[in-house]
């Protein structure tokens, strides 16, 4: 048996040609002139390297040389010679029903970690989260927006006042580790009508948001509503669940930089923009809940949110909007 190669001498990161035979149950390693380069190797130091498509199969020898050749077929009938058993993994790759089939367990298994694992991950890890840093969250979130989206709020004191005296048995009676309070904002040029839960129990109302609003009762309902957000922690999970669908969609894609990437990885972000509309639907939920509580209608809370429908209001939204179908949601409120 003659196999064509590389010989290294592990001393150096010089390489001969050489040929290697296999003779009275000794390997031996010539140059091409036919001139030994090395002593012959007993059978039992001789190690070899699994086959993997294509790629250099190694001879290892117990001093550190070793013998390198691109002639798989030679070396898989040496090793046979030698009584070691065919490489699984190589026989696998070499079947396509096995190569569909690892594709499939691994899309299984991404697309199963993606849809459940992931949630339930950033949901234990959400309300794991000591209380202060859920507040120093809730500080930072605040100064960025009223540095970049909001500003000082126009609403007269009084109005501010009374509202906040209408707002504050709701208030009261949320449990929870934090103290919720309603901070007011003005955003006529960036978020118009808009009213956000931050970590750790701020509630922004929007000045339009209250202008908006024909009744008291629809604004205790989108309070409601925001309120479901803090108790359920989904300012956490959704930054926790963004953080980790990153990850995923680097091992999966790797480069999401590219043109290419950024179209693979586009069911990932669908799937993320899922998570959201789960966010609103547990929100609303429990924004139902409360205003029954409370001896508030759920009409209220479908009420504002007709009005507040972006495909009516701003020529957006549809499945790519981060909230479910208003007509959805309005279905499921009243309902309840």
């Amino acid at each position: 048996m003659r196999i064509e190669g590389r010989y290294f001498d592990g001393a150096s990161s010089r390489r001969h040609a050489a040929v290697a035979q296999l003779e009275a149950g000794v390997l031996q390693v010539r140059d091409a002139a036919g001139v030994p380069l090395r002593e012959p190797v007993a059978l039992a130091a001789l190690s070899i390297s699994s086959r993997v498509g294509n790629t250099p199969r190694f001879l290892r020898m117990a001093d550190g040389a070793c013998f390198e050749c691109d002639d798989n077929d030679a070396v898989d009938a040496l090793g046979a010679s030698l009584g070691q058993p065919a490489n699984r993994a190589h026989r696998i790759e070499s079947r396509l029903r096995y190569v569909l089939l690892g594709l499939l367990v691994a899309v299984l298994f991404v697309w199963g970690g993606v849809q459940w694992g992931v949630p339930a991950l950033a949901r234990v890890a959400a309300f794991a989260l000591p209380a202060d840093v859920n507040e120093q969250a809730d500080r930072i979130v605040l100064q960025l927006l009223d540095r970049q989206l909001l500003g000082p709020s126009a609403l007269p004191q009084a109005e501010q006042e009374r509202l906040q005296a209408v707002f504050a048995p709701m208030l009261q009676s949320a449990s929870g580790p934090h103290a919720l309070q309603v901070r007011f904002r003005d955003a006529q040029k960036t978020l118009g009508a808009n009213a956000l839960a931050l970590p750790a129990g701020t509630i922004v109302f929007t000045d339009q948001l209250v202008q908006l609003a024909w009744h008291d009762e629809e604004l205790l309902a989108v309070l409601a509503h925001e309120i479901g957000h803090v108790v359920n922690r989904h300012a956490m999970r959704r930054s926790i669940q963004a953080t980790a669908m990153g990850l995923v969609a680097a091992l999966v894609v790797g480069d999401v930089s590219s043109v290419s990437s950024a179209i693979t990885a586009l069911p990932l972000i669908l799937t993320e923009l899922g998570y959201s509309r789960a966010f609103e639907r547990e929100a609303d939920a429990y924004a139902v809940e409360a205003l029954g509580r409370h001896g508030i209608a759920p009409q209220r809370l479908a009420d504002v949110l007709q009005r507040l429908d972006p495909d009516r209001n701003e020529g957006v939204g549809g499945y790519l909007a981060t909230h479910p179908p208003t007509p959805e949601r309005v279905r499921a409120i009243l309902a309840r």
